[in-house]
């Protein structure tokens, strides 16, 4: 049986090379997102104790699975950086993208199922949206993310000497595992939405 997967799909989007910094259009793009705000951790990511994306889109798998056969691989962890709110706070927005095939009833019930295995533990809200990026600028940032914000500054750069403004927070995609990779091998897409 195929297994879908997005990566591949969307390419320009969700694999870079390291070095030169890249104009990209993002299409439209389906997501299930977790909002948030709090301390980071040692890995510079937030300190959730619940990440229900990750169990609703491994619902997602199963629903679409079970019910036509569809099967698709999981997509990169997204965060939306948003505002910083204190020593080492910020409000952001967590996300993984999911194939158009998923509908709102699949996201309903894939969100109820998550809910019922919490039974009466409080969990953060998901939502399913869509998000169109539109014109972008983006590099690869290997190493820990931490770091990243060199790579803001570079697009931040760029975008200046290009006559472009920066719009939103950054996003940062977060392409490997870092309990399987040491620090110096972590690979972020970082990517600022921008326009004229």
């Amino acid at each position: 049986m195929k297994v879908n997967d997005n990566r591949k799909l969307y390419r320009s989007v969700y694999h870079l090379k390291p070095g030169a910094i890249e104009e990209v259009e993002v299409p439209s793009l389906h997501f299930i997102v977790q909002e948030g705000k709090g301390k980071l951790n040692s890995l510079g990511q937030p300190e959730e104790e619940h990440w229900v994306v990750w169990k609703t889109v491994n619902q997602l798998k199963r629903i679409t699975k079970e019910r036509s056969g569809y099967q698709f691989k999981l997509m990169p962890h997204e965060i939306v950086w948003h505002e910083n709110i204190g020593e080492d706070e910020w409000s952001y927005t967590q996300m993984m993208q999911v194939p158009d095939v998923i509908t709102f009833e699949m996201y309903d019930e894939a969100s109820a199922c998550v809910q019922t295995r919490y039974r009466d533990e409080i969990v953060p809200a998901t939502n399913f949206v869509t998000y169109k990026q539109g014109l972008c600028i983006q590099k690869l940032h290997v190493g820990h993310y931490r770091e990243s914000m060199k790579t803001v500054e570079e697009l931040k750069n760029y975008a200046e000497s290009h006559g472009y403004k920066v719009s939103g927070g950054r996003r940062e995609v977060y392409l490997n595992q870092p309990g399987c990779n040491p620090a110096h091998r972590w690979e972020t897409i970082v990517r600022l939405q921008v326009g004229e």
